[in-house]
């Protein structure tokens, strides 16, 4: 059965507000305004919670996938489009957590000030204002109650007493068929049944009179109670439509189709992704890793002295002669037309352009470039294989033997990263702008600092680093 009934509006088997104590629903529904009150709070509350977690657990995610492409292979453009999903990411979380914020400063404060409000706690329990409802209810049904339960005790003497009359005419009736029966005891019964009639004659006019008194007042008592009831439909008419404002308040809050922030933030994920560009890439690894990467080509040099004082050193990017030749390097320039500072003012990546250095490859010395670019004035030899060399033709000369860099005292110096740096070979460190290192010795021939970077020593290019 339906709660409500289509043609009066009201459940049939429920009782008449008209009726005595009846009202106590209408009082219970103001009670019940503050626990719905409470209960909307919670709700918003978990909701808060919901966009405060998943605020965090984006950042989080973002977070953590970023040091994961920091230290993957992607590179160049592309590199940017997959860092473009992980600042959707950090922005959108930014979003909700103004969600979160919005409906705990706003909202939820907003519902507990108007509950403040309406409803005023007594000192004993229940509310001031579900008290006076009560009051004024009882007031208004007191008069009509005693003259209705008049009427029903007046109603119950008629009903009885007609009863009492049914019951002596039936034995009258009986009495008068049976012959064993005295005249007298027939003449009781038909005594007893007029009694009967008249008792009922008077109860009757005693309930018709009491139900008089009651239609008489039913005007009054439904002014009355009607009076009173309006007072809580106006109670609760606040109640619905603050309630109605609040939860628009939260769709308004919650509604992100409708805020031009998070319009943008995929207006500007777009447009990241659609600035990769393969070609682009694609040239910045030929000038940086590629075909279009300088080289220092060997040509052949004859012995000179100068040749002496540079082939004994042992240390990192050493170099030397092999067999009964010795070689002198001569630096060669690419003439790519695509150069790595066209790559860097594009996407605005410094990782693999250091200033003052020359670019690694499979043969570099690590070295800076003004000390790496030689003339024929200082040459030298080199070996192009990847071992170390250990001994040149001028091995016997005791007084040109390699001393290596000194240590610093105290345990290194604290110096920060000017420039990113990634590491070439394992004995080297990798480290980004900004991040501190231990410099644990003195800058050797070839420029290079041996240090310490997140536990692991290694050694770094010296003019990359400043001294804290």
């Amino acid at each position: 059965m339906s709660t409500y009934s289509q043609e009066n509006g009201f459940d049939q088997t429920s009782r008449s507000f008209w009726e005595i104590g009846q009202y106590q629903r209408t009082v219970k529904r103001m009670e019940n305004g503050h626990k719905l009150s409470n209960e909307l709070i919670l709700l918003i509350q978990e909701r808060s919670d919901i966009e405060k977690k998943y605020a965090k657990s984006l950042k989080h995610w973002s977070k953590r996938w970023n040091e994961l492409i920091e230290k993957g292979a992607e590179y160049g453009t592309t590199k940017s489009a997959w860092k473009a999903v992980l600042t959707e990411a950090d922005r959108k979380a930014e979003l909700h957590s103004e969600i979160d914020q919005k409906l705990n400063a706003d909202v939820m404060s907003s519902i507990k000030n108007w509950q403040k409000e309406n409803y005023h706690k007594k000192m004993m329990s229940g509310f001031k204002e579900t008290f006076e409802a009560e009051e004024g209810f009882k007031k208004a049904q007191k008069p009509w109650a005693k003259l209705y339960t008049k009427a029903q005790t007046a109603k119950k003497g008629y009903h009885s007493s007609v009863k009492s009359e049914k019951t002596a005419t039936l034995q009258e009736t009986s009495a008068n068929g049976d012959s064993a029966i005295s005249p007298d005891q027939v003449k009781k019964l038909h005594d007893k049944v007029e009694k009967c009639r008249q008792e009922s004659m008077r109860t009757k006019d005693k309930y018709e009179k009491a139900l008089d008194e009651v239609t008489t007042y039913n005007p009054r008592y439904m002014e009355d109670m009607k009076g009173q009831f309006d007072r809580t439909q106006s109670f609760e008419r606040r109640r619905l439509e603050f309630f109605k404002e609040t939860l628009l308040s939260v769709q308004r809050v919650l509604d992100l189709s409708v805020n031009p922030s998070f319009a943008q933030v995929y207006v500007d994920f777009h447009n990241s992704l659609q600035n990769a560009d393969a070609e682009k890439d694609l040239k910045w690894w030929k000038n940086n890793n590629g075909t279009g990467m300088s080289m220092n080509w060997p040509v052949f040099e004859e012995y000179t002295d100068e040749m002496h004082a540079i082939s004994s050193k042992k240390s990192k990017g050493n170099i030397g002669g092999s067999g009964g030749e010795n070689v002198a390097i001569h630096t060669y320039r690419s003439t790519s037309e695509y150069s790595n500072q066209d790559y860097d003012q594009g996407i605005g990546d410094s990782s693999q352009s250091y200033p003052g250095y020359y670019q690694h490859s499979d043969y570099d010395f690590g070295m800076p470039a003004d000390d790496f670019e030689l003339d024929n004035k200082n040459p030298f030899a080199e070996s192009l294989s990847n071992q170390e060399v250990t001994s040149t033709p001028f091995d016997d000369d005791d007084d040109d033997e390699y001393s290596p860099p000194s240590e610093i005292p105290n345990g290194g110096v604290r110096v920060r990263a000017l420039y990113d740096y990634n590491k070439v070979e394992d004995d080297e460190l990798s480290f980004k702008q900004g991040d501190e290192l231990l410099k644990l010795t003195e800058e050797d021939e070839q420029g290079w600092c041996r240090g310490k970077h997140d536990g692991i020593e290694g050694l770094y290019p010296a003019n990359y680093v400043e001294e804290i």
